[in-house]
């Protein structure tokens, strides 16, 4: 192993790399309200069956990644 392999494993600044968790954060805070309205805007507008529950379910789905999302925050943070 080499010492940048050697840092790298042994002291991570957070729990993802920098891209993977802007990617994230953008689905977090853009992409599942975003999906969430539009399920329940066209489950209303069409009448689709369980449309409520499948939003309830990506909002579910968005506060757990942002929750996740924020313990990588606090760990970089700490670092």
């Amino acid at each position: 192993m080499t010492d940048e392999t050697t840092n790298m494993t042994e002291d991570p600044r957070g729990l993802l790399p920098d891209h993977v968790y802007d990617v994230l954060k953008w689905v977090a805070i853009i992409v599942m309200p975003a999906l969430a309205t539009f399920i329940v805007g066209l489950g209303g507008i069409w009448s689709i069956p369980y449309a409520g529950q499948a939003a309830s379910t990506v909002t579910a789905v968005g506060v757990l990644l942002g929750a996740l999302l924020g313990l990588s925050s606090v760990k970089y943070n700490s670092k």
